[in-house]
């Protein structure tokens, strides 16, 4: 008898309670640990009701707002460790690292956006162009991975770009980047500062100027609780906060977003917030500009990248007067037209190898300058 009730008494919980406290308990509009904006109460009406919009809507509605829902989430994971699956959204856990896997190489939009990359270097046949792809964490430790996940060789991937590249100068920092320890963060998919750095000193030999030496600058820990992207798919306790450091001289820099202006490269308010990463540059623009008002040498830099460029920039531009960074994944074609390569010194592409593949927006890079 007891059991039986105990049973009624689950199942009423589970039935009743669970959602009566889902919707009416207090909501939140963004979960910072999953790093997303939580979906809102679908409007009801007769032309949604009929089209299931609303029945759809209710159910993302309490999917992202399931009381205790990241608890769950948790124990959900956990479970499925215990139980042998070792990828979790995408993401494995290997030596204290959550390491996002790249798989499937898409050939198709790959040869489109080097395409696209050859066609805006033949319109500025006279501008020095460089493409400096970027390995992610995957390639450091992918001897340490099981071999059932077939993963892609990152290496392969990056000769692959290169033998495609036409009047490119091909800029290969893997090996510097994967003989560093502390290479990648533990918890998100971007390089580190250190990392970054090394990168810094193999571009300066291609670009042919001199680097500045870690003993002519402040390096600083601004952060020692950084949980990025990988933890916020994963949500996993058990992997070691990072530290997200910063090298800073004395330099004075501009930072030019639409039409506002910011003094330096860092801002330390995203160090409050979950998405850290954003303390470079404060995250990804369309179009900004990097203004070095103590720079001698007039000379200007064109960058076409992802997020993995935000904090190698502050050390490139040391040595440019002006640098513009175009990010492609979030401009427009009118915004885009403005930009026109054949009015800088040379032009750097770089992009993580992950992000090159899969990136769809890449081509609009091909209107380049096609308002003058």
């Amino acid at each position: 008898m007891k059991t039986k009730v105990i049973r009624i008494t689950v199942f009423f919980v589970v039935i009743l309670i669970i959602p009566i406290f889902t919707l009416f308990g207090e909501k939140e509009t963004v979960s910072y640990n999953e790093n997303k904006i939580l979906a809102e109460f679908p409007e009801l009406s007769l032309e949604n009701w009929k089209s299931r919009s609303f029945m759809n809507g209710m159910s993302d509605y309490f999917s992202d707002h399931f009381i205790l829902r990241e608890s769950f989430i948790k124990v959900k994971n956990s479970i499925e460790k215990a139980l042998g699956k070792t990828e979790i959204n995408g993401v494995i856990e290997n030596d204290g690292y959550l390491i996002q896997t790249f798989k499937g190489i898409n050939y198709t939009l790959t040869d489109r956006n080097i395409a696209s990359l050859n066609k805006l270097k033949a319109k500025n046949p006279d501008t020095p162009f460089y493409f400096m792809p970027i390995v992610t964490a995957q390639e450091k430790f992918k001897e340490k991975l099981p071999s059932y996940l077939d993963v892609t060789s990152e290496s392969e991937y990056t000769e692959y770009c290169f033998e495609k590249l036409n009047g490119i100068e091909k800029i290969d920092v893997s090996r510097e980047i994967c003989s560093i320890d502390y290479a990648f963060y533990r918890t998100d998919h971007h390089w580190t500062t250190d990392a970054a750095y090394e990168a810094y000193l193999k571009l300066s030999d291609t670009l042919g100027i001199v680097p500045f030496s870690k003993n002519t600058i402040q390096i600083s820990t601004v952060s020692d609780n950084f949980k990025g992207t990988l933890y916020s798919k994963t949500l996993n306790e058990k992997i070691k906060p990072d530290i997200i450091k910063v090298y800073k001289s004395d330099t004075n820099f501009r930072l030019i977003i639409k039409d506002k202006e910011y003094n330096g490269l860092y801002f330390n308010e995203f160090l409050n917030e979950k998405d850290k990463y954003s303390y470079f540059l404060s995250g990804n623009h369309g179009i900004c500009t990097v203004k070095n008002d103590d720079s001698e040498v007039k000379k200007k830099l064109l960058i076409i990248k992802d997020s993995y460029a935000n904090c190698i920039i502050p050390f490139i531009a040391e040595h440019f007067s002006e640098i513009t960074v175009v990010d492609p994944r979030y401009c427009s074609h009118t915004q885009i037209k403005e930009i026109n390569p054949s009015e800088y010194n040379a032009t750097l592409i770089l992009f993580n190898v992950s992000g090159f593949s899969s990136e769809q927006n890449f081509p609009i890079i091909e209107f380049m300058g096609e308002k003058q």
